[in-house]
């Protein structure tokens, strides 16, 4: 259950749109706060889980020379027997638009009471070397991948994918929601469809349906973690998303969502 808990941090780099400077259609792309609920839309046969609830909020701004973070989760878990688990996590980042450094503070609490606290910052170093030092929970540094990309790095290739018509996008990530080296995130993108967007033209047009398979640092096996699908807009908005877990589904239905005014840089 504890990799349904980290999910919640791991969004932010699924949610997060890019830089227009970067992928050259900055009329397109959508600095923007969103809210979506959480619920449950299907168990497997073994499962005890009968119901989840709660919400994400996320926030994502442009600051000049980077791009900054707020990210605010509940997940409710409820069982067959009546009782309930619960995670509440927020999560803040910070992420240089060439890619050299990566800061991050997650802090989560755990049925309301035990709690736990990450913090620390990822440097890639002019040669190519990258180290994720944290202070939080307890002073270490782990070595990185030379080819691990940051939350917004990671989109910014899986939009480059879709925008090239490839259909395969496979790399490993850190995004400090675990104490913990860096995951490795395999999408299959699939067809384009268009959407209408009702009362917001935020939510209209082109969007690809994108499934991510997460594998955990220690996650040999064929089988991920878990997978996510999300229906992506051309513009960086997620519309939907579903969690996909070896026990349960879990449904993320956008609720509320607003523009945010760029940056005076």
């Amino acid at each position: 259950m504890k990799k349904a808990f980290a999910l919640c941090a791991v969004l932010a780099g699924v949610l997060l749109p890019i830089s227009g400077a970067e992928a050259g259609a900055a009329d397109l792309l959508v600095p923007h706060k969103a809210l979506y609920k959480l619920s449950l839309k299907s168990t497997a046969a073994n499962t005890e889980i009968v119901g989840v609830g709660g919400q994400m909020s996320f926030e994502w701004r442009n600051e000049c020379d980077g791009w900054a973070i707020n990210q605010r989760n509940l997940m409710v878990l409820q069982s067959a027997e009546g009782g309930e688990r619960s995670v509440d996590s927020v999560m803040s980042t910070w992420e240089a638009k060439d890619g050299s450094s990566f800061r991050f503070i997650v802090k989560k609490e755990f049925d309301g009471s035990s709690g736990e606290t990450i913090e620390g910052r990822a440097v890639r170093a002019a040669d190519g070397s990258v180290t994720a030092g944290f202070s939080e929970p307890e002073a270490v540094t782990m070595d990185l991948p030379a080819e691990v990309l940051f939350p917004s790095q990671h989109t910014f290739l899986l939009l480059d994918k879709i925008a090239a018509g490839e259909k395969f996008f496979s790399a490993p990530l850190f995004d400090g929601s675990e104490f913990e080296p860096a995951s490795f995130v395999s999408a299959a993108i699939g067809r384009e469809k268009t959407a209408e967007g009702g009362d917001d033209p935020l939510l209209a047009g082109t969007y690809w349906p994108v499934r991510l398979a997460f594998y955990g640092p220690e996650n040999n096996a064929e089988t991920p973690d878990y997978e996510l699908s999300v229906d992506l807009l051309a513009n960086g908005i997620a519309r939907h998303l579903v969690i996909h877990f070896k026990e349960f589904t879990v449904d993320v239905t956008l609720q509320r969502l607003e523009r945010l005014a760029p940056a005076g840089c």
